[in-house]
């Protein structure tokens, strides 16, 4: 009898290991490198080119570079391989079991806290500041830190769309996490990091303590954005990568909580199956969101995911 056991390889996340057990560390061999990645000499040199990204602009107006297929193919195993490697704790984006909610959690008893936001973060990255991670942090030889800082970057920089352009700008910029850390720890502060969003929370946010931390930013080719920036006392709620901090809790977002209100309204207004769905996608989705911080949110999730079912069933039935 065969058995239908899984593997726990299939259920359980994979082992972490420092960086020097990775497969990418001290490699001298470009042949090797292109192995691992699952290329040949002819493939790597044209997925180096710019033309390998396809260029457009998201429904918000912002450039997007996504890698054709072949190329976003071995961003996910150079990503795959990456995800391997242990990462500090302050870091919550681009890794398994982390997430903004994650992020929240570590200053939910933060009674002061400050929110930076770094300027373009990806396109300001630039390809020199890869090479640099690749040869230092990865101890690749010259010409192997050359082939993966040109398979990841788009001209010159770090792309938007690609799996790993939040590993990428990550370990190209680590000096600099490392330094907001240590900033942190020596102000008895607790530090974290979601892509561009950097936060520090205590009892107490010292007197010039942001322009410390905007300096050691911008001693690193980075700026943070002006407008973005927020100092929350201990009387308010605070907005953390989308959730609300206050009183010890976490809480779903007043702009997240009305958005929801709103597809209710305009669903409880459709007459046609498919403004149903759409309407009936929309609400599944906010709610599921809203789920991962309010619990009661998650039974709500569920009955309009069977209803959206429902809905979809019904559509192809009439059609």
């Amino acid at each position: 009898m065969i058995s239908t056991k899984r593997s726990s390889s299939l259920h359980s996340s994979p082992k972490l290991y420092p960086l020097n057990q990775s497969p990418l560390f001290k490699l001298k061999s470009k042949k090797k490198l292109l192995e691992i990645i699952g290329l040949s000499k002819k493939q790597a040199d044209k997925l180096m080119l710019d033309s390998a990204y396809k260029e457009f602009e998201n429904d918000a107006g912002r450039a997007i570079q996504e890698p054709i297929a072949q190329l976003k193919a071995v961003h996910k195993r150079i990503g795959a391989l990456l995800s391997r490697i242990e990462l500090p704790p302050y870091l919550h984006s681009g890794r398994k079991k982390h997430s903004t909610l994650t992020n929240a959690k570590c200053h939910r008893h933060a009674t002061e806290l400050l929110k930076l936001d770094i300027h373009k973060f990806f396109p300001s990255t630039k390809a020199a500041k890869v090479y640099k991670a690749f040869a230092e942090k990865f101890e690749m030889s010259p010409d192997v830190a050359y082939l993966m800082t040109n398979l990841v970057t788009f001209a010159g920089k770090v792309p938007t769309g690609s799996p790993i352009s939040m590993a990428m700008a990550f370990w190209a910029n680590r000096d600099m996490f490392d330094t907001l850390s240590e900033l942190a720890s020596s102000n008895n502060l607790v530090f974290t990091a979601y892509v561009d969003d950097v936060a520090f929370s205590g009892s107490k946010i010292p007197k010039g303590f942001a322009a410390q931390a905007k300096k050691c930013i911008k001693s690193y080719g980075l700026t943070s954005k002006d407008k973005k920036e927020r100092f929350y006392q201990s009387s308010e709620g605070k907005l953390l990568t989308g959730i609300v901090i206050q009183d010890g809790e976490l809480k779903v977002r007043w702009a997240h909580n009305n958005s929801i209100r709103k597809e209710f309204a305009d669903l409880a207004k459709v007459k046609d199956n498919s403004a149903k769905i759409i309407h009936l996608e929309k609400l599944a989705g906010k709610l599921h969101a809203a789920g991962q911080v309010d619990f009661r949110q998650k039974d709500k999730a569920r009955f309009f995911t069977q209803q959206l079912k429902a809905a979809k069933k019904q559509s192809t039935e009439s059609s």
